[in-house]
């Protein structure tokens, strides 16, 4: 049942915002609607390599919940560059 009520939550939200995501830095980013899926039932502190077809290229989704004084909790996306973030993990080694 709880499976059924997701699944209805993704596809109104894919139907109103049509696979776009906004970042942290309020940019725009398009994935294809496999990839959306992927993005939207994504964890807390996870992170998806996925193709952005706005910007064509591969970038790094991480999905990061916050929670509000008030008792509320919202999901903010950061996206990073798919070879930023190979080249920062390069350095760690």
């Amino acid at each position: 049942m709880f499976n059924v009520f997701l699944e209805t939550l993704f596809s109104i939200s894919l139907f109103l915002f049509g696979g776009n995501v906004l970042d942290t830095k309020f940019s725009l980013h398009h994935y294809e609607d496999s990839d959306y899926k992927e993005i939207f039932f994504l964890k807390n502190k996870e992170s998806v390599d996925k193709h952005c077809t706005k910007h064509s290229k591969f970038e790094s989704i991480k999905k990061i919940n916050r929670y509000i004084p008030e008792g509320r909790q919202e999901a903010v996306y950061v996206v990073t560059d798919f070879a930023d973030n190979k080249e920062i993990d390069s350095k760690e080694n």
